[in-house]
């Protein structure tokens, strides 16, 4: 797969140069080294900045790099070392292929020291292969090739017109140098420290290489500095074959260590230790550096059981989801200092990194800053579905190895606290609208073997073979169901949950989409940016076209986004341990300038539902929890006044320092009237609408359970707009203040008409020019263009606008007509017929059928079929 050097660590022994002067040119592998480019000739070459990401659409997946570099005056080894590159990547120097890597985040180079000349050519290619076919992809990319939160999302079922095209990373997006060492070098650092006696202790492993084909002898020292002390010291004599490697194990006593603790609980005690290598006459020949910290986990993860525990103390963990940017070029040291310091001031210490792995420098901040880390693999989606064996034996091979350098690279950070191997695979049982890809339990048996590689490089972490199978994607109320359904649910772990919203009228990201009104519902500049239709148009707050504005669609997204984020987080805090232990948002910030998920936009400007989830995430918090209300649309707490208004009262907290008794007092009372008339209006003025009271109860400490201050049943029978609010006080100090705002009504909602299904999707799962008289009715044709799905209803079937009754649907199968399952699968590109046997043919003429249709995680609304001209593969 790769036959490089794995270099997760920058050598510090006797420097580096970066390389400079680069020029490219676009060509595939095959024909640029047809064309000479190996050896720099060919024409086209352009000079390029390096690092920078590039991107490879159709026609353009591959980009040959050169830059020429005089020998090094350095007596010793040069090894280059290139940062990160997507994704296939090949090198040659003078002419002379030195080998390949597979893999983007990892870093890996080459000695260079027997080719070199006195002027040198270093020519790099890199590849990224368009994949068209999610789930038939075998490339290892995460986020950046399937997914909706790219560019050009998996949503858009490679739907949009020209200009826009499917992208995926390319190219060298970090540095690439030269770096100066000597025989001896080492390759990384596993660190693994604990606590014995109550002092601590260090042990160490060190991978050395002897980059001479002559035997080595020489001596590794381990330097750990103490603050205020003297640095501890330990030195071991080696001996290595030549070109051989060997690790080291070594044990240091560090007493007086200090613990590493969540930054809500305490100080980050981060230490470092340094391993430097000598060669036999004591000249250094290598030195590299890692952190280290003192802290414990312990944990009970598997079907139906989830805790955790930091040092001891069990956590709730307040969290949310992190892709930062699809330009890994553009992330810096400054921005992921910024992004961290927003997630603490939202009241968040956990970050799930989603499908992708990021720079070093966002780790060792996160260490810093006492962040806690769920770390995927960069996996999501479905693999290799009807794939070849070699196919298959390529992607697995790939999973394996880039797991091993993820161990490698992040073993030795506090904040990581939970390995996840597979985001959303299509096994999960919450997926079993994949319908075949689903059934044959597609990827399961390498994600489980990954989970036990996990738990075998790092026994030290707990390990998962997917998120979304003992965790949850809580993404009612966007991706299906209501939001008023997340007052159902009774999760371990929510590792994901939230909705799209739009950025702020004067964001960036409109510079990119199109800032103008008004905009088509299936907007392809939208959809490119990331725009669900079918969900906005379903659950959130409707399509642009039921809109006045641009700035008022703006303001009511962010709304929902906002009221969902924060009902969804106050509730998973009132089941704190009892059951759940978590709860992740989706996502801090977008992805790119787009219309997104995240809490921030790509520019870093804040959303409304940033404020409301800090708001929801407050260390000490007092939650009103109606219940038995229904749910008004988009979003709203409604209650018949026939029924009294029923509400708990919760406190969670998560504050250590918080504890002993406390007061909740509450208050409710109407703000404005519903405007009745006649004698309703004189019932109105006699009937109560306002109520109050106080409780005094014990605060849970931090490590407890929230608790149930009191529990309201109130007769409000007057219509009208009402708030609750409750405040918290101990020790005559306001904790924490809240309220809710519903609605008294005997009014019923008003039903909401399904959306037609957006053309282009439409035309991904039917032929819409279908329509045909069959003897005892009419059939159409169903044929699936988007991904592996299920079709789970076709309901309300309307003929020239009048509704069809009496009629049996019926599946053509090879043994005839069948009764239409409730659940048919739909196999990518296979044409159904569906029969519509209502006693009567079909009429001469223009007819049109609409059908209300559901295929769960693609479409559901009206679907529109017309006899119009013969579709293709009729006569």
């Amino acid at each position: 797969m790769s036959d490089s050097l794995f270099m997760p660590l920058t050598q510090r022994a006797s420097g580096r140069r970066e390389l400079t002067g680069w020029e490219a040119v676009w060509m595939p592998l095959g024909e640029g080294e047809a064309e000479r480019l190996t050896i720099g000739r060919g024409v086209g070459w352009k000079p390029i900045e390096v690092p920078r990401q590039l991107a490879a659409a159709e026609g353009r997946q591959a980009v040959w790099y050169r830059t020429e570099f005089p020998r090094p005056d350095h007596p010793g080894r040069v090894v280059l070392r290139i940062g990160g590159a997507f994704l296939a990547t090949n090198v040659w120097l003078n002419g002379r292929l030195l080998g390949s890597h597979y893999g983007y985040f990892a870093p890996f180079g080459f000695d260079l020291t027997p080719y070199l000349k006195a002027e040198n050519l270093l020519v790099i290619c890199c590849e990224s292969p368009i994949e068209t076919q999610p789930e038939k992809k075998r490339h290892i990319m995460g986020l950046f090739n399937d997914g909706d939160l790219k560019p050009y999302p998996a949503s858009a079922y490679a739907s949009l017109p020209e200009p826009y095209r499917p992208e995926v990373p390319l190219g060298l997006w970090q540095p690439v140098q030269l770096e100066y060492v000597g025989p001896i070098s080492v390759d990384w650092l596993r660190l693994k420290p604990s606590f014995e006696a109550g002092d601590g202790r260090l042990e160490v492993e060190a991978r050395l290489r002897n980059l001479d084909g002559r035997q080595m002898d020489g001596e590794v020292e381990l330097v750990v500095p103490i603050p205020g002390r003297e640095s501890l010291k330990l030195r071991r004599e080696v001996r290595l074959g030549g070109g051989m490697e060997q690790t080291v194990a070594m044990r240091l006593a560090l007493p007086g260590a200090k613990r590493w603790e969540p930054w809500r609980f305490g100080e980050r005690h981060v230490y470092r230790a340094e391993v430097i290598a000598r060669a036999a006459d004591g000249a250094e020949s290598s030195r590299i550096d890692d952190g280290f910290a003192f802290r414990e986990l312990s944990w009970d993860i598997g079907p139906r059981r989830w805790s955790f525990s930091v040092n001891g103390r069990p956590v709730f963990l307040r969290g949310a989801c992190y892709a930062p940017s699809y330009r890994l070029d553009e992330l810096s040291a400054e921005l992921f200092a910024s992004d961290i310091a927003t997630a603490k001031a939202a009241n968040l210490d956990a970050f799930r990194v989603v499908a992708n792995v990021l720079p070093s420098e966002f780790y060792r901040q996160a260490d810093e800053a006492g962040m806690l880390v769920f770390q995927d693999l960069p996996l999501t989606g479905t693999y290799v579905y009807h794939g070849r064996n070699d196919e298959a034996r390529f992607f697995e091979s790939a999973a394996r190895q880039q797991q091993a350098e993820l161990v490698t690279m992040l073993h030795n950070h506090p904040s990581i606290a939970l390995w996840i191997a597979h985001d959303e695979p299509p096994w999960l049982a919450t997926n079993f609208d994949l319908g075949d890809v689903h059934s044959v339990r597609q990827n399961h048996s390498i994600d489980q073997e990954l989970k036990s590689t996990f738990e075998h490089l790092d026994p030290s972490r707990p390990a998962v073979a997917a998120s979304g199978d003992i965790d949850l994607h809580l993404m009612v109320g966007w991706s299906g169901g209501s939001w008023r359904d997340i007052g159902l649910v009774e999760p371990l772990m929510v590792t994901a949950f939230g909705a799209q919203s739009l950025p702020d009228v004067d964001s960036p990201a409109w510079d990119t989409i199109g800032k103008r009104w008004p905009v088509a519902d299936d907007d392809p500049a939208w959809r490119h940016a990331g725009f669900q239709p079918v969900n906005w148009a379903e659950r959130g707050v409707g399509l642009p076209s039921a809109h006045p504005s641009l700035e008022k669609y703006i303001e009511t997204s962010q709304q929902y986004q906002a009221r969902l984020l924060r009902f969804a987080a106050e509730h998973l805090r009132t089941r704190k341990f009892e059951s759940c232990w978590g709860a992740f948002a989706y996502h801090l910030v977008d992805f790119f300038p787009g219309i997104g998920f995240g809490m921030l936009d790509a520019a870093r400007r804040p959303k409304l539902a940033l404020d409301a989830l800090a708001t929801a995430f407050k260390p000490t918090r007092l939650i009103v929890e109606p219940l038995g209300f229904e749910a008004a649309r988009p979003f709203g707490f409604v209650q018949d006044p026939r029924t009294p208004f029923a509400a708990r009262l919760v406190i969670v907290n998560d504050d250590p320092e918080v504890m002993g008794r406390g007061t909740v007092r509450w208050s409710v009372s109407r703000e404005k009237a519903a405007g009745s008339r006649g004698l309703d209006r004189v019932r109105d003025a006699v009937q109560k609408k306002s109520y109050s009271g106080a409780v005094d109860v014990e605060v849970p400490t931090a490590f407890e359970p929230a608790v149930s201050a009191t529990t309201l049943s109130l007769p409000l029978a007057a219509e009208g707009e009402y708030r609750i609010e409750a405040t918290l006080t101990i020790s005559g100090h306001e904790v924490d203040r809240t309220e809710l705002a519903f609605v008294i009504t005997s009014a019923q909602a008003p039903v909401r008409t399904r959306p037609e299904i957006p053309r282009y999707l439409a035309e991904r799962l039917a032929d819409l020019d279908s329509l045909r008289p069959e003897a005892h009715g009419m059939s159409f044709a169903l044929e699936n263009r988007t991904r592996p799905a299920v079709l789970a209803g076709v309901t309300g079937l309307r003929l020239d606008g009048v509704l069809v009754t009496g009629h049996q649907l019926q599946i053509e199968t090879n043994a005839g007509l069948a009764p239409l399952p409730r659940r048919l699968d739909m196999p990518l590109g296979r044409r159904q017929l569906i029969h519509v046997a209502t006693g009567e043919q079909l009429g001469t003429g223009a007819h049109s059928l609409e059908a209300d249709v559901t295929v769960p995680g693609v479409a559901s609304g009206r679907l529109v079929i017309e006899n119009g001209p013969k579709s293709h593969g009729e006569s």
